[in-house]
């Protein structure tokens, strides 16, 4: 019965570990896009930045991407009704550890401030809480 239980264990283990996608270390920003949730809209900016969708202080991203939902929608304060959405900041992952510091620097300032999002090979990724339902 032991013996049983631990190949079971050890074949889901087995296709666990076979399973996974190995090409996916390192995605494109396409393929942030393509993971995008039904009803989302995803937009990959790389040149002609809006300000606006780049924590202040911060150098120009190699590109920004852009999800909204527009099937859905909420009443936010001052009611003004917008649509759920999410902006994050990609940065080339050489500016990781200038980020970080620059993150950590601006902990003590508005809600406003740049937060990390995340990383790849290629990318560091910041957003903010700004840029979130803005």
């Amino acid at each position: 019965m032991k013996t049983i239980k631990f190949l079971t264990s050890l074949f889901i283990l087995f296709i666990i570990l076979i399973s996974c996608d190995k090409d996916d270390i390192n995605p494109t920003l396409e393929d942030f896009c393509s993971v995008a949730p039904d009803g989302w809209e995803c937009e990959i900016i790389d040149d002609n930045f809006n300000s606006t969708d780049i924590p202040r202080g911060v150098d120009n991203p190699i590109a920004i991407i852009k999800y909204k939902n527009l099937n859905r929608e909420f009443t936010k304060y001052n009611d003004v009704i917008v649509n759920p959405s999410l902006t994050i900041d990609f940065f080339s992952i050489n500016q990781k550890n200038e980020l970080i510091d620059f993150i950590k620097s601006q902990q003590m300032y508005s809600w406003c401030i740049p937060r990390y999002y995340g990383e790849t090979e290629s990318y560091f990724i910041i957003t903010s809480p700004c840029f979130i339902n803005e």
